[in-house]
């Protein structure tokens, strides 16, 4: 039997279409799977969260433990729709968690947080605009906010960009294939501590919305 050109060609395109829909499947997959622990994680460290904050903290950032993974607080996007947990020390193995502490502290207006580009991870930095609001909740529950002021891609390799400059804290994610990184930089607004005004107002507008939906 005479295999021709194009049985050939039909073959190899085929061989192709089921690959790359196998990788499809499989990053749907595991963008999933970092989703749903990242949830899970987020409820130990939710827990954990004393509400206590009775001094202005500076150096490293205290840490609870979940699961035999330790975790410095939680970082909310509004804009995005993202609430994470944020890991203490940064490892591929825990990225695939949760984003994770690159370097740095909110108390010393350093901290730099890095995160998959899994889309319920940092997958949406790219869509943010200068002025959006980052929140950075420590363990004894105080609110760091920041606002996004500069969106900026730094090359995979020039990883010794990504603390340039007097950066108050910046956030970042690989770009699709990897070639480059996704760096929101962001200057300090404000701390909220808890039991303040700020964060009483805040929590009667939550229940509010909650009692409205």
């Amino acid at each position: 039997m005479r295999i021709t050109r194009g049985k050939i060609s039909i073959f190899l395109g085929l061989v192709c279409f089921a690959i790359a829909v196998s990788i499809i499947v499989y990053n749907r997959d595991e963008d999933n799977a970092a989703g749903a622990s990242a949830a899970a994680l987020l409820e130990g460290v939710d827990a954990q969260i004393s509400n206590v904050a009775l001094d202005d903290p500076t150096g490293e950032m205290k840490a609870v433990d979940v699961n035999g993974q330790s975790f410095i607080g939680i970082i909310t996007i509004p804009a995005i729709d993202i609430r994470l947990p944020i890991q203490s020390e940064w490892a591929q193995e825990n990225a695939k968690t949760s984003p994770c502490r690159y370097k740095g502290s909110v108390y010393e207006n350093d901290l730099i947080v890095a995160g998959h580009n899994y889309q319920r991870h940092f997958g949406k930095l790219n869509q943010l605009v200068s002025g959006d609001t980052i929140i950075v909740t420590d363990v004894d529950g105080r609110q760091y906010y920041y606002q996004v002021t500069y969106i900026e891609e730094i090359g995979t390799y020039e990883v010794d960009k990504m603390d340039e400059g007097i950066w108050d804290f910046t956030v970042f994610t690989c770009t699709i294939g990897g070639a480059n990184r996704v760096t929101v930089r962001c200057e300090y607004v404000k701390t909220v501590k808890p039991g303040s005004g700020d964060s009483v107002i805040k929590e009667i507008e939550n229940a509010v919305s909650d009692d409205n939906k």
